[in-house]
Protein backbone atom coordinates (compact mmCIF):
# COMPACT_ATOMS: atom_id res chain seq x y z
CA UNK A 1 0.00 0.00 0.00
CA UNK A 2 1.36 3.50 -0.65
CA UNK A 3 0.19 7.24 -1.38
CA UNK A 4 0.77 10.73 -1.30
CA UNK A 5 -1.63 13.75 -0.73
CA UNK A 6 -3.62 11.66 1.69
CA UNK A 7 -4.53 9.10 -1.03
CA UNK A 8 -4.09 5.53 -1.12
CA UNK A 9 -2.67 3.21 -3.37
CA UNK A 10 -3.48 -0.49 -3.86
CA UNK A 11 -1.27 -2.95 -5.78
CA UNK A 12 -3.18 -5.90 -7.07
CA UNK A 13 -1.96 -8.65 -8.56
CA UNK A 14 -3.16 -11.47 -10.50
CA UNK A 15 -1.09 -14.78 -12.19
CA UNK A 16 -4.23 -14.82 -15.11
CA UNK A 17 -4.43 -12.97 -17.96
CA UNK A 18 -7.02 -10.83 -19.81
CA UNK A 19 -10.02 -12.19 -20.97
CA UNK A 20 -10.87 -14.32 -17.52
CA UNK A 21 -13.56 -13.78 -15.32
CA UNK A 22 -10.78 -12.89 -12.42
CA UNK A 23 -8.96 -10.33 -14.42
CA UNK A 24 -12.54 -8.96 -15.59
CA UNK A 25 -13.37 -9.31 -11.44
CA UNK A 26 -9.80 -6.99 -10.88
CA UNK A 27 -10.39 -4.62 -13.97
CA UNK A 28 -13.75 -3.88 -12.58
CA UNK A 29 -12.70 -3.58 -9.17
CA UNK A 30 -10.19 -1.01 -9.97
CA UNK A 31 -12.66 1.51 -12.37
CA UNK A 32 -15.12 1.11 -9.40
CA UNK A 33 -12.70 1.91 -6.46
CA UNK A 34 -11.55 5.05 -8.45
CA UNK A 35 -14.27 6.41 -9.31
CA UNK A 36 -16.46 5.96 -5.72
CA UNK A 37 -13.54 7.07 -3.92
CA UNK A 38 -13.01 10.30 -6.19
CA UNK A 39 -9.94 9.05 -6.86
CA UNK A 40 -8.86 9.24 -2.91
CA UNK A 41 -8.10 5.02 -3.50
CA UNK A 42 -5.79 4.17 -6.90
CA UNK A 43 -5.26 1.09 -7.95
CA UNK A 44 -1.98 -0.30 -9.67
CA UNK A 45 -3.44 -4.06 -11.52
CA UNK A 46 -0.79 -6.18 -12.76
CA UNK A 47 -2.32 -9.51 -14.35
CA UNK A 48 -0.42 -12.31 -16.03
CA UNK A 49 2.01 -13.35 -13.70
CA UNK A 50 4.07 -10.60 -13.28
CA UNK A 51 4.63 -10.73 -9.49
CA UNK A 52 5.44 -14.48 -10.02
CA UNK A 53 3.19 -17.78 -9.88
CA UNK A 54 0.48 -17.87 -7.51
CA UNK A 55 2.04 -19.44 -4.52
CA UNK A 56 5.30 -16.72 -4.76
CA UNK A 57 2.18 -13.68 -4.56
CA UNK A 58 0.63 -15.24 -1.59
CA UNK A 59 3.90 -14.99 -0.08
CA UNK A 60 4.34 -11.46 -1.20
CA UNK A 61 0.51 -10.45 0.18
CA UNK A 62 1.83 -12.06 3.66
CA UNK A 63 5.28 -9.42 3.70
CA UNK A 64 2.84 -6.60 2.59
CA UNK A 65 4.26 -6.03 -0.81
CA UNK A 66 0.83 -6.88 -2.78
CA UNK A 67 -2.16 -5.43 -1.12
CA UNK A 68 -4.75 -7.58 -3.40
CA UNK A 69 -4.99 -10.66 -5.43
CA UNK A 70 -7.54 -11.89 -7.83
CA UNK A 71 -6.96 -15.40 -8.86
CA UNK A 72 -7.02 -19.20 -8.07
CA UNK A 73 -6.81 -21.30 -4.79
CA UNK A 74 -3.44 -22.10 -4.14
CA UNK A 75 -4.14 -20.08 -0.74
CA UNK A 76 -6.42 -22.97 0.62
CA UNK A 77 -4.12 -26.14 -0.62
CA UNK A 78 -1.14 -23.99 1.25
CA UNK A 79 -2.76 -22.70 4.67
CA UNK A 80 -5.88 -25.26 4.41
CA UNK A 81 -4.85 -28.24 2.76
CA UNK A 82 -7.35 -30.80 4.29
CA UNK A 83 -10.29 -28.47 2.91
CA UNK A 84 -8.75 -28.22 -0.56
CA UNK A 85 -10.91 -31.25 -2.11
CA UNK A 86 -13.53 -28.44 -3.23
CA UNK A 87 -11.05 -27.44 -6.06
CA UNK A 88 -9.89 -30.93 -6.49
CA UNK A 89 -10.86 -33.23 -9.75
CA UNK A 90 -13.97 -35.49 -10.11
CA UNK A 91 -15.03 -34.60 -6.19
CA UNK A 92 -17.31 -32.01 -7.12
CA UNK A 93 -19.74 -31.66 -10.13
CA UNK A 94 -20.98 -27.81 -9.80
CA UNK A 95 -20.27 -24.74 -9.09
CA UNK A 96 -23.27 -24.44 -7.03
CA UNK A 97 -22.45 -27.26 -4.86
CA UNK A 98 -18.93 -25.99 -4.85
CA UNK A 99 -20.80 -22.51 -3.33
CA UNK A 100 -23.01 -24.59 -0.75
CA UNK A 101 -19.69 -26.07 0.74
CA UNK A 102 -17.86 -23.23 0.90
CA UNK A 103 -20.40 -21.13 2.32
CA UNK A 104 -21.03 -23.81 5.03
CA UNK A 105 -20.33 -22.59 8.63
CA UNK A 106 -17.87 -25.70 9.40
CA UNK A 107 -15.59 -24.40 6.20
CA UNK A 108 -15.67 -20.93 7.12
CA UNK A 109 -14.63 -21.51 10.39
CA UNK A 110 -11.97 -23.89 10.27
CA UNK A 111 -10.60 -22.68 6.50
CA UNK A 112 -10.97 -18.51 7.18
CA UNK A 113 -8.79 -18.39 10.60
CA UNK A 114 -5.77 -20.50 8.56
CA UNK A 115 -5.90 -17.90 6.14
CA UNK A 116 -5.66 -15.19 7.87
CA UNK A 117 -2.83 -16.11 9.68
CA UNK A 118 -0.69 -16.34 6.72
CA UNK A 119 -1.78 -12.65 6.34
CA UNK A 120 -4.36 -13.25 3.61
CA UNK A 121 -8.39 -12.65 3.82
CA UNK A 122 -10.59 -13.97 2.19
CA UNK A 123 -12.75 -11.32 -0.41
CA UNK A 124 -16.32 -11.54 -1.75
CA UNK A 125 -17.73 -14.67 -2.99
CA UNK A 126 -16.37 -17.28 -5.26
CA UNK A 127 -15.85 -16.11 -8.62
CA UNK A 128 -17.08 -18.66 -11.26
CA UNK A 129 -14.26 -19.09 -14.05
CA UNK A 130 -15.64 -22.21 -16.28
CA UNK A 131 -15.54 -26.10 -15.89
CA UNK A 132 -11.85 -28.05 -16.92
CA UNK A 133 -11.91 -29.82 -19.62
CA UNK A 134 -9.01 -31.53 -21.59
CA UNK A 135 -6.76 -30.23 -24.52
CA UNK A 136 -4.82 -32.59 -26.55
CA UNK A 137 -3.53 -33.25 -29.83
CA UNK A 138 -5.63 -36.93 -30.26
CA UNK A 139 -9.18 -37.00 -29.76
CA UNK A 140 -10.08 -38.07 -25.78
CA UNK A 141 -13.39 -39.96 -25.30
CA UNK A 142 -12.65 -42.59 -22.52
CA UNK A 143 -9.88 -42.68 -19.46
CA UNK A 144 -8.02 -45.53 -22.12
CA UNK A 145 -8.02 -42.49 -24.50
CA UNK A 146 -5.27 -40.71 -22.09
CA UNK A 147 -3.14 -43.36 -20.89
CA UNK A 148 0.37 -42.46 -20.74
CA UNK A 149 -0.54 -39.34 -21.64
CA UNK A 150 1.70 -36.38 -20.98
CA UNK A 151 -0.63 -34.06 -18.79
CA UNK A 152 0.49 -30.26 -17.85
CA UNK A 153 -1.20 -29.66 -13.92
CA UNK A 154 -0.58 -27.15 -11.57
CA UNK A 155 1.44 -28.41 -8.81
CA UNK A 156 -1.56 -30.16 -6.53
CA UNK A 157 -0.68 -33.16 -5.63
CA UNK A 158 -4.41 -34.30 -5.02
CA UNK A 159 -4.73 -33.20 -9.04
CA UNK A 160 -1.90 -35.53 -9.49
CA UNK A 161 -3.15 -38.37 -8.00
CA UNK A 162 -6.25 -38.17 -9.56
CA UNK A 163 -5.08 -38.11 -12.74
CA UNK A 164 -2.98 -40.95 -12.53
CA UNK A 165 -5.58 -43.41 -11.48
CA UNK A 166 -7.23 -42.01 -14.89
CA UNK A 167 -4.21 -43.08 -16.27
CA UNK A 168 -2.57 -40.15 -17.46
CA UNK A 169 0.98 -38.63 -16.81
CA UNK A 170 0.99 -35.58 -14.65
CA UNK A 171 3.82 -33.42 -14.77
CA UNK A 172 3.60 -30.45 -12.97
CA UNK A 173 3.72 -26.90 -15.07
CA UNK A 174 3.33 -23.62 -14.18
CA UNK A 175 0.66 -21.85 -16.55
CA UNK A 176 2.87 -19.25 -17.30
CA UNK A 177 5.38 -22.04 -18.90
CA UNK A 178 1.80 -23.78 -20.51
CA UNK A 179 2.25 -22.23 -23.62
CA UNK A 180 5.38 -23.00 -24.54
CA UNK A 181 5.37 -26.53 -22.89
CA UNK A 182 2.65 -27.64 -25.12
CA UNK A 183 4.73 -25.94 -28.33
CA UNK A 184 8.02 -27.53 -27.10
CA UNK A 185 6.56 -30.90 -26.67
CA UNK A 186 7.59 -30.63 -22.78
CA UNK A 187 3.89 -31.79 -22.31
CA UNK A 188 1.20 -33.03 -24.84
CA UNK A 189 -1.75 -32.23 -23.38
CA UNK A 190 -3.12 -29.74 -20.59
CA UNK A 191 -6.72 -29.11 -18.90
CA UNK A 192 -8.12 -25.79 -18.10
CA UNK A 193 -11.72 -23.55 -18.22
CA UNK A 194 -12.61 -22.25 -22.02
CA UNK A 195 -11.19 -18.49 -20.83
CA UNK A 196 -7.73 -20.30 -20.36
CA UNK A 197 -7.58 -21.97 -23.69
CA UNK A 198 -8.90 -18.51 -25.48
CA UNK A 199 -6.53 -16.42 -22.91
CA UNK A 200 -3.67 -18.68 -23.86
CA UNK A 201 -4.76 -18.81 -27.67
CA UNK A 202 -3.98 -22.98 -27.08
CA UNK A 203 -5.66 -23.69 -30.39
CA UNK A 204 -2.18 -22.95 -31.73
CA UNK A 205 -0.74 -25.87 -30.14
CA UNK A 206 -3.67 -28.13 -29.43
CA UNK A 207 -5.80 -29.74 -32.07
CA UNK A 208 -8.55 -31.49 -29.62
CA UNK A 209 -10.71 -30.03 -26.51
CA UNK A 210 -12.86 -32.49 -24.87
CA UNK A 211 -15.37 -31.95 -22.87
CA UNK A 212 -14.51 -33.98 -19.74
CA UNK A 213 -15.98 -31.56 -17.18
CA UNK A 214 -13.65 -32.69 -14.47
CA UNK A 215 -13.88 -29.92 -12.23
CA UNK A 216 -16.23 -26.69 -11.64
CA UNK A 217 -13.74 -24.37 -11.94
CA UNK A 218 -13.55 -21.08 -9.68
CA UNK A 219 -11.60 -18.33 -7.97
CA UNK A 220 -11.53 -15.38 -5.16
CA UNK A 221 -10.14 -12.14 -4.78
CA UNK A 222 -8.26 -11.69 -1.86
CA UNK A 223 -7.08 -8.94 0.31
CA UNK A 224 -3.59 -8.65 2.67
CA UNK A 225 -5.00 -8.65 5.93
CA UNK A 226 -2.40 -5.79 7.47
CA UNK A 227 -3.19 -3.54 4.30
CA UNK A 228 -7.04 -4.05 5.27
CA UNK A 229 -6.52 -3.59 9.10
CA UNK A 230 -4.65 -0.56 8.26
CA UNK A 231 -7.79 1.14 5.98
CA UNK A 232 -10.19 3.71 7.83
CA UNK A 233 -13.52 2.15 8.46
CA UNK A 234 -15.41 4.05 5.21
CA UNK A 235 -12.47 2.77 3.17
CA UNK A 236 -13.40 -0.97 4.24
CA UNK A 237 -16.75 -0.81 3.41
CA UNK A 238 -16.15 0.68 0.58
CA UNK A 239 -13.76 -2.24 -0.81
CA UNK A 240 -16.26 -4.85 0.41
CA UNK A 241 -19.27 -3.58 -1.62
CA UNK A 242 -17.12 -3.46 -4.43
CA UNK A 243 -15.62 -6.44 -4.24
CA UNK A 244 -18.94 -7.91 -3.49
CA UNK A 245 -20.67 -6.47 -6.93
CA UNK A 246 -17.53 -7.20 -9.12
CA UNK A 247 -17.22 -11.33 -7.74
CA UNK A 248 -20.89 -11.42 -8.33
CA UNK A 249 -20.71 -9.89 -11.56
CA UNK A 250 -17.66 -11.46 -13.18
CA UNK A 251 -19.04 -14.92 -12.46
CA UNK A 252 -22.16 -14.01 -14.31
CA UNK A 253 -19.67 -12.69 -17.46
CA UNK A 254 -17.98 -16.08 -17.17
CA UNK A 255 -21.06 -18.41 -17.09
CA UNK A 256 -22.30 -16.00 -20.28
CA UNK A 257 -18.92 -16.32 -22.15
CA UNK A 258 -18.28 -20.07 -21.35
CA UNK A 259 -20.09 -21.68 -24.32
CA UNK A 260 -18.79 -18.91 -26.60
CA UNK A 261 -15.23 -19.05 -25.96
CA UNK A 262 -15.59 -22.72 -26.90
CA UNK A 263 -17.34 -21.47 -30.34
CA UNK A 264 -14.24 -19.92 -30.26
CA UNK A 265 -12.16 -22.44 -29.93
CA UNK A 266 -13.47 -24.33 -32.66
CA UNK A 267 -13.51 -21.24 -34.79
CA UNK A 268 -9.74 -21.39 -34.41
CA UNK A 269 -9.41 -24.72 -35.77
CA UNK A 270 -9.91 -26.66 -32.44
CA UNK A 271 -12.08 -29.80 -32.94
CA UNK A 272 -14.73 -29.89 -29.60
CA UNK A 273 -15.47 -33.80 -28.43
CA UNK A 274 -18.59 -33.76 -26.62
CA UNK A 275 -19.15 -37.19 -26.67
CA UNK A 276 -16.70 -37.91 -23.60
CA UNK A 277 -17.77 -40.85 -21.43
CA UNK A 278 -17.55 -38.15 -18.03
CA UNK A 279 -19.03 -40.83 -16.00
CA UNK A 280 -15.84 -43.32 -17.21
CA UNK A 281 -13.46 -40.70 -15.94
CA UNK A 282 -15.08 -40.06 -12.57
CA UNK A 283 -15.57 -43.66 -11.76
CA UNK A 284 -11.74 -44.28 -12.47
CA UNK A 285 -10.45 -41.09 -10.55
CA UNK A 286 -12.61 -42.17 -7.57
CA UNK A 287 -10.05 -44.88 -5.54
CA UNK A 288 -7.64 -41.92 -5.57
CA UNK A 289 -9.93 -39.40 -4.65
CA UNK A 290 -12.25 -42.10 -1.76
CA UNK A 291 -7.76 -42.42 -0.41
CA UNK A 292 -7.46 -38.66 -0.56
CA UNK A 293 -10.05 -38.17 2.01
CA UNK A 294 -9.11 -40.84 4.27
CA UNK A 295 -5.86 -39.53 4.49
CA UNK A 296 -5.84 -35.85 3.94
CA UNK A 297 -8.80 -34.47 3.39
CA UNK A 298 -11.40 -33.04 6.25
CA UNK A 299 -14.29 -35.30 6.78
CA UNK A 300 -15.62 -37.68 4.38
CA UNK A 301 -16.33 -37.88 0.61
CA UNK A 302 -20.36 -38.84 1.45
CA UNK A 303 -20.62 -36.11 4.29
CA UNK A 304 -19.57 -33.37 1.13
CA UNK A 305 -21.59 -35.02 -1.82
CA UNK A 306 -24.67 -34.47 0.76
CA UNK A 307 -24.10 -30.70 0.77
CA UNK A 308 -24.84 -30.68 -3.58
Amino acid sequence: MGGDSGGTTITMASVMEEGTSLVYAGQQFKERIEEESDGDISVEFSYGGSYGSETETFDLMNQGAVDMYTGGSDAYDMHAPEYYFFNSPYVLESFEHQQNIMESDEFQEEVYPALEEAGIQVAGPRVYRGMRHYTSNEPVRAPEDVDGMDLRLPSHDSWVKAWEAVGASPSPVSLDELYSGLQQGVVEASEGPPAQIASLSLWEVQDYYSLTSHLPQSGQMYLSTSFYEGLDESQQDMIDEIVNEVAEEATQWARDSEEELITEAEENGMEIIEDVDTDAFYEAAAPAVEQLFEETYAGSWEKWRDMA
